[in-house]
Formats: structure tokens, sequence, C-alpha cells
């Protein structure tokens, strides 16, 4: 088979996998990277201080590069970046990355060959050049731009010292001694940023418009959160279309007994944590599992006892050293962070190629969210929102480049866009609270898997194991390790 040239937009976690698996059939890669360093989100130019994964290390690993075993459940981020740069290294991808490139604008190929032409700069010198490639796997991933609403008020607020942040930008914990810091938000980040302005600040606040639901590390003390949260035994109480047979059986003749199921675990959870009052979310636990994060490892202690204030409402404007809320109550303020998450930016695409790839709502069309039917030579990967993103990423990679090769099985057009139509309006369905615009299988990570691998012609990973651990057992990366060979071999 002739050997093909690809281009890698992106040197995240996303990005090495995908260029790992390329690499692995022999194909000619190349990883455009904007950062002077790799591991995206956990790059040491975006981490901000306090900064954990929220997944246990062994469900939040490659395939076949663990992580050491000296890392405690939940590894900082300078551990995630020591081990994306350690993955690198290993499997020489560290050479493919053209580090400070920005990728400009992406075009058909001027040869009239199939493929793109990336024009790109050099961040440092501003220096022009472009890029032929036969096949682009775009790696930029959800977390692109930082997301800051604008807010009235904000040059009269730093007018008077004060100072406006987003998570991402706060490199620095003394910029927050001796103020009165404000983080706006109730995600992960705002969890993890409240933290860090106790701990630095002279007082911290959450301000949030609702309370999101959080699942404790430890049920009862003793169940680890990720046979919960990671496993084939939750997915199977979300309706799921494509579900098995079992899945599909429970929701239409035994709806009572889903009902009860998320009765009791929405008292379990919110008994643990103690989740009342102001810190009662809004929406049911069902409706909001799909997106669902860690709690603090305190459980919400310092909230619940006022080391931590928590403010409920909307922002009107920023005006000096306050707040101004909707209700027009005001929260005293010097520091601001948002902690808003992020906004997608594809804005090398043009006109045409945003066109199919989002839709009017702005979220993303993407068949088995890897690749776009009217975006041809092209693939993503890193735009499903799901906690287990190395190996979504690593198996996702597998299948582009079998696609690739012409050694996937894709159905017409009209069949992939009515798939990417059910998807998305599963989606809308499932998902209540903002998210960002990728796809997102996080409540059928299993099933999202099975998919892929039964497009390679694989069985499920898992397959032989005992059925209760099947059911209850957090996915484990190494099921899916050499999907590649396997493959071949089937």
């Amino acid at each position: 088979m002739q050997k093909k040239t690809v281009g890698i937009i992106g040197a995240g976690i996303s990005g090495l996998a995908t260029a790992k698996a390329f690499a692995s059939q022999g194909h000619a890669v190349t990883v455009v990277e904007k950062l002077a360093t790799l591991g995206g989100v956990w790059s040491p130019e975006r981490r901000y201080p306090g900064l954990s994964i929220q997944i246990s290390r062994r469900c939040y690993s490659f395939s076949d590069f663990p992580m050491p075993e000296s890392y405690p459940e939940f590894p900082s981020s300078e551990q995630m970046n020591a081990y994306l740069e350690a993955y690198a290294d290993r499997f020489g991808m560290r050479e493919r990355i053209r580090f400070g490139t920005e990728v400009r604008e992406i075009v058909r190929r001027p040869d009239g060959r199939d493929g793109w032409r990336l024009n790109v700069r050099n961040v440092a010198t501003d220096e022009p050049a472009s890029l032929d490639f036969d096949f682009v796997v775009v790696c930029n991933g959800l977390f692109s731009i930082a997301s800051i609403p604008t807010v009235p008020g904000r040059d009269e607020f730093e007018a008077a010292g004060g100072v406006v942040l987003h998570s991402s930008q706060l490199r620095d914990v003394a910029t927050l001694k001796d103020r009165t810091a404000v983080v706006v938000g109730f995600g992960k980040s705002a969890i993890d940023m409240t933290e860090v302005a106790r701990a630095n600040a002279r007082s911290a606040t959450m301000l949030c418009r609702n309370v999101h639901w959080k699942f404790p590390r430890r049920m009862f003390g003793r169940v680890n959160v990720m046979r919960l949260v990671l496993s084939r035994f939750t997915e199977v109480w979300f309706p799921n279309p494509e579900g098995t047979r079992t899945n599909r059986f429970l929701h239409r003749w035994l709806r009572p007994l889903v009902d009860a199921y998320w009765w009791l675990s929405e008292r379990a959870v919110g008994g643990q944590l103690g989740l009342r009052g102001k810190l009662r979310p809004d929406i049911s636990l069902r409706q909001a599992s799909v997106c669902i994060g860690l709690a603090p490892a305190d459980g919400f202690k310092a909230l619940r006892e006022g080391e931590i204030g928590l403010v409920r409402g909307s922002i009107a404007r920023l005006r000096a050293k306050g707040i101004e809320l909707a209700s027009g109550d005001v929260v005293p303020a010097d520091a601001v962070i948002f902690a808003t998450g992020y906004a997608q930016d594809c804005a090398f695409l043009g006109a045409t190629e945003k066109a199919a790839l989002f839709d009017p709502a702005g979220a993303v069309r993407l068949y088995r969210s890897l690749v776009n039917p009217d975006l041809p030579f092209m693939g993503f990967n890193g735009y499903n929102g799901v906690g287990a993103c190395q190996i979504t990423a690593e198996v996702g990679a597998c299948w582009l480049v079998r696609f690739m090769e012409g050694r996937v099985q894709v159905p017409d057009r009209a069949a992939m866009l009515a798939s990417i139509r059910d998807e998305l309006d599963l989606r809308a369905r499932l998902v209540t609270s903002r998210l960002t615009g990728g796809t997102y299988v996080s409540p059928f990570t299993f099933g999202y898997l099975d998919r892929l691998l039964r497009d390679l012609g694989l069985p499920p990973a898992d397959r032989n194991k005992p059925l209760f651990k099947r059911l209850f057992d957090p996915i484990d990366p190494t099921d899916y390790r050499d999907v590649l060979n396997k493959a071949d071999a089937h």
C-alpha cells in the first residue's frame, strides 16, 4: 500500500495518539503545534496551579504506556505533562513535531492532488510557510480558546486595581495575595480555582448561576467512583438507540426500575456530599450525569461550613471593588477568575468547510466523532467529550488510519449524515448543561469503543472477561492494546 503524508494539528493527547498510530503504519507524519511545548491542556503554557485529572490514572492512560505506579490516583498537571513528554519520547513523536507553528489556513492542494495545504506561520519570527499533505487530522481539541464573558464595567473594575483572569491564565498564585477573590463557575476548573484562592487570597467565593452535581471520589468511603462513572453497568441506565438489547429492553419495558436506580443514586450522592440548601443542584442527577465531575477532596466541607463563600446569581456588571448581580446585590471582589470553560476554534477552516463541520447551533457534525462526509481527506480526533480520552483518542486514531487507507467500510453520505443527526438529537435530549461544541459520547464510552472496533472487524475488547468484571470494572486501557495488528490478524 502506498504510504501517505499526514499532517496533524495539535500535540495534545489526541495529537500524540494520532501521530503514533499513523507513524506505526509507515506513513510520513508531521505534527504542527502552536505552543513551544506539547501536552495541550496539560502543557506548562496552559495549565493553572492546582490542576489535576479527575479520572483515575489507571483509566486515563494509553493502552501500551501506563502511568508510573508512583503517581497518586489523580495525578497533578505537572505529572500529566511529564507522562505525555515521556510518551512522546518513548515512541519517537517529538522529532515529528514542529513546535511554535500556527496553522493560519487550510486549503485544497494547489497541485490538484488529493489532500490539503496548511498555510502556517512561525510564532517567533512570523515567517510564513506552506505544507502539503495527503491527509490531515485536526486534533486541536475541545478546549481551544479560553471563554471569558463580555461583562460591562471591566475597565472600571481594573482601573480600581482589580484583576480579571480566565482560570487557564493564572500562572502565579502570588497574583491573589491579599485579594478578595471571586471564582465564577461551578465546573472542574472552578472547583480547582476556589481551592487555590482559598489557600492564597484573603478570601474566596464561588459565584455561579447553577450548582452542578458532583461525585465523591469514593462512594460510602469504599467504592471507587470510577466503577460508577466509567463502567458498562453505568451505561445501561442511559437510553441509547444503538445500545445493547439489554439497554433497549430496560428503557422500553422496565422504566420504573430505571427511575428507581436514579432516585437511589441521587439520594446516595446528595446525602454523602451534603448537597442541601444553596448546594442543592437545580436539575436531577439523571439529567446531569452525562457531564458530571468530581467533588473537592473535602466533599464540599469548606463550602458547607462557610470557609468558602457561595453566591448564586448572574453578573450584571463589574464595578470598582465588586461584582453587581442582576438582583442588584453586590459581591465584594478585587480579583475575578472566570472558570467558564472554553470555546471551540477552527479559525483555519474556510467558510465552506466550517458550514459543513458546524451546525447552526455550533455543534460539530462528525460521523463516529471522527470524519465529516463533506470534508474529504480530513479527520478529527479528540472531539468527543469523554472522560477516558486517551483510549478513545487512541482507538479513534486507529480507525482514522484504516479509514484513510480505505480499509474501513462506511455508509454513503446520506446515511452518514443521518447518523450524525441522530447522535446530535440524542445529545440534545441527554445533555442539559452547556458544553463545548464537540460530539459527546461520555455516557456511552464502552459502546462507542465497541462500534469503532466493530468497524475494524474486531469484537469488544473485554469480551473474554467474566461477566461481573465486564459490568463493574472501570475501563481498562490495556484491553485496547495493539488494535491495528489485531485488526490485521482478524
